[in-house]
């Protein structure tokens, strides 16, 4: 009976010193897992995506039930442009039986930033679709869709979308600002179709919307340069009193528009307008060339007197009243000015490009490039 007892005492010894160290290795292990995510997750807000991924690679192999490791590591893969890793990492977790419906619907959401990233438009559009009727992701799901349509310039559906939006601001821009530039793609679409009534109706449209719309009054301009140039001396009007630095932007189109026409007439209103519109820094080569020969091939004092705080104002002067004595430096500074005098910016992202563009290619924002000159970059650098 003894033996027994003490055969009992025993096992019962045994079964808790097992269960004891089976329960400290756990911890161990849990506590060691818990470092290592944290670690990675350091990695991560520290832009190093090569450790944290090595690490999260590992947490997967050892216990590949976490989520939130899944859902950190397909961020990672995404960020690296491994779309397919990232991909096939939320498509299996979502495939988990009986997941917990707020980690569903950021699977979701994360998976449809995978195809977006990829190119696969159609696919990203049909989860945010579904997924914006959730008050969580309402507004990011809109900002994806829309930008969505605009990189596979699907017009008509980004028309239809935003008009439907609540929301007045939309990534940072007001609606009726992304509604005209998405009426002027579409007349861009139509102008490369030679269907010319159809542009100038969507241009309307776009001003209608946005009275202020740069982009519609300078396709106007544009238009009717040659047919029309008492009309489109008033878009170009219109178009250089929302903004004066359109001056420098379409500095060509105006010297085609005098050229094109030599109407004295004409050649009064475009001199008289850049003087009453042209700020202290303006300065354009073109237009100051437009101003001398009005001038009659002297110095445009007016317009000198009036650009007066631009550094290269009396340099071009200078050098263009000489360009005639055959000193061949002062001929190919002309040129060297004229030629790299324009740049253009993103004032959101700082993407740089030679020529004007309405979206910036680098961060999608619209209407945030702006004109550099030699001057501007030559204060920059000093």
């Amino acid at each position: 009976m003894i033996e027994i007892l003490i055969t009992i005492i025993i096992i019962i010894v045994l079964v808790i010193f097992f269960f004891s160290k089976s329960s400290l290795n756990d911890q161990t292990a849990a506590t060691t897992y818990s470092a290592e995510y944290y670690r990675g997750l350091n990695y991560l807000l520290n832009n190093e995506d090569d450790k944290a991924l090595r690490i999260f690679t590992d947490l997967i192999d050892v216990d590949s039930s976490t989520i939130e490791t899944h859902l950190a590591l397909g961020g990672v893969y995404r960020r690296r442009g491994e779309f397919d890793k990232a991909i096939l990492i939320h498509q299996n977790l979502l495939s988990r039986p009986n997941l917990d419906k707020s980690i569903k619907n950021q699977s979701l959401y994360e998976l449809s930033k995978d195809f977006f990233s990829a190119g696969l438009y159609d696919k990203s559009e049909k989860i945010l679709l579904n997924l914006k009727s959730n008050k969580s992701y309402y507004e990011s799901c809109n900002e994806y869709l829309l930008l969505t349509y605009e990189l596979s310039k699907d017009w008509d559906k980004a028309i239809t979308f935003s008009k439907d939006l609540k929301s007045d601001i939309i990534r940072n821009t007001p609606r009726e600002v992304l509604l005209a530039q998405y009426y002027c793609e579409k007349a861009i679409d139509y102008l490369k179709d030679e269907q010319l009534n159809k542009t100038i109706t969507v241009l309307k449209k776009a001003i209608d919307v946005n009275k202020s719309c740069s982009r519609a009054y300078k396709l106007l301009f544009e238009l009717n340069i040659e047919s029309n140039p008492e009309l489109a001396f008033d878009y170009l009007h219109s178009l250089v009193k929302i903004n004066s630095s359109f001056i420098l932007i379409v500095s060509n189109d105006i010297l085609r528009l005098s050229s094109t026409h030599q109407n004295s007439s004409l050649d009064k209103k475009i001199y008289d307008m850049i003087l009453k519109l042209s700020t202290p820094t303006l300065f354009s080569p073109d237009i100051y060339e437009f101003m001398f020969n009005y001038n009659k091939f002297e110095t445009p004092s007016d317009y000198i007197s009036r650009i007066n705080a631009n550094l290269f104002t009396e340099i071009y002067d200078n050098l263009y009243k000489t360009k005639n004595d055959n000193l061949s430096f002062q001929n190919d500074l002309l040129s060297i000015i004229k030629d790299n005098y324009l740049s253009f910016n993103c004032n959101n992202c700082g993407y740089s490009s030679n020529s004007y563009i309405w979206q910036c290619p680098s961060c999608n924002s619209w209407e945030t490039i702006e004109p550099s000159t030699i001057s501007d970059r030559v204060t920059i650098d000093g």
